[in-house]
């Protein structure tokens, strides 16, 4: 038998912990906190009260729920699905899948939300247990391949090498467990996203909109799954993913990068540091920026042996600095060469080589960079 409420609430209920604070700009922080350990309770009374209720028969006739499931669980107070494979946890399996297909493409198992959250783990942003099974059901509770409150009611072994399985889901019970969850996970968005302007145009304020947005796609999936159980959220006034995407990216236009280059030519290489970051979003005038791309260039004259023409050697190391902290986000470096019959001609063909190599290679840095930039 398998039961699917834990994992996910088991994932939210310690994430929530982390990011405990008022619920609602509305609401007083006390109604807030009241609000949110309610749903806790309620949750847990939840996970408790599922026990296992499956029934297993072998051989004999082929009970009727195998071709309609609806034989036996009433449709209006459940969704139910059948499932069957050659091994009893595979059927359970694909009927626990069959749930999920019942709300169609409305909900989807976002494979990146879920390699995030793990990637946070992993790093220590987000604390979690220090349980394996634990921090293992955390890293995976984010997608959407089971519903939460699901149960598997009837299982029947062939007896001729195929396991079937009936699993369903209380609606009014799914109805209590996914505006619980998303009472929660607004919980969790507020505290991101409330900070001060200071704070938010920076790019640890794009990152908590970004995560913010996470939770409110997965937010959106338990808004689908309620209202398909016949419940209601519209008293939530949830906001979806586009919401704080929109917001993110007025942040990242807001984000002040000034740029440095010592030993330039032309103002070359500033400009093509300076257009890559522009092309981004980013600022790069601005009266007290939070960041500086600092950049150091050295070109020296190279000789070499039984070769007439004059080289420059030019090398460039670049470094995004979090002005307040000091500290390096993105390192990058360039080293090439260039030759020509003098040296003067062989510095400028070098100075242009930079340039381009900069207009290929650093918007790629720094938009890996970017899109990492999570946690």
């Amino acid at each position: 038998m398998k039961i699917i409420a834990t994992s996910s609430i088991l994932f939210f209920l310690l994430l929530t912990n982390i990011f405990l604070a008022p619920l609602l700009s509305a609401q007083t922080t006390e109604q807030a906190d009241a609000r949110v350990r309610e749903a806790f309770i309620r949750l847990e009374e939840a996970v408790s009260g599922i026990a296992d209720s499956a029934r297993i028969t072998r051989g004999g006739v082929e009970p009727v729920w195998i071709n309609d499931p609806y034989a036996v669980y009433n449709r209006t107070q459940y969704f139910a699905a059948i499932g069957f494979a050659p091994s009893r946890d595979q059927a359970e399996t694909r009927a626990l899948s069959g749930l999920v297909s019942i709300f169609g493409q409305s909900i989807r198992s976002d494979f990146t939300v879920t390699t995030l959250y793990t990637e946070a783990v992993e790093k220590g942003v987000v604390s979690v247990s220090d349980n394996t099974s634990v921090r293992d059901i955390i890293t995976t509770s984010a997608s959407m391949t089971n519903l939460i409150g699901a149960q598997i009611g009837y299982v029947w072994d062939s007896g001729r090498g195929t396991f079937y399985a009936a699993a369903y889901l209380d609606k009014t019970r799914a109805v209590s467990l996914y505006t619980d969850m998303i009472i929660v996970n607004m919980n969790n968005i507020n505290l991101l996203t409330t900070m001060s302007n200071t704070e938010k145009y920076t790019f640890d304020g794009l990152s908590r909109y970004r995560v913010a947005s996470q939770i409110a796609g997965i937010n959106e999936n338990y808004a689908v799954i309620v209202r398909q159980c016949g419940g209601s959220v519209a008293s939530l006034n949830l906001n979806n993913a586009d919401f704080y995407n929109l917001e993110a990216a007025n942040i990242i236009s807001n984000i002040t990068v000034a740029v440095s280059v010592n030993n330039d030519r032309a103002n070359r290489l500033q400009n093509a540091f300076a257009s890559a970051l522009g092309a981004q979003g980013l600022r790069t005038r601005g009266n007290n920026p939070p960041y500086m791309l600092e950049v150091s260039v050295f070109a020296s004259e190279a000789i070499y042996p039984n070769n007439s023409f004059k080289w420059c050697v030019i090398e460039i190391s670049a470094n995004l600095i979090e002005n307040f902290s000091g500290v390096s986000l993105l390192p990058f470096s360039l080293n090439l060469r260039e030759g020509h019959l003098n040296y003067e001609n062989a510095e400028t063909r070098a100075f242009q080589m930079a340039e381009r190599e900069i207009a290929e290679k650093f918007p790629a840095a720094l938009r890996e960079y970017l899109a990492e930039m999570n946690f």
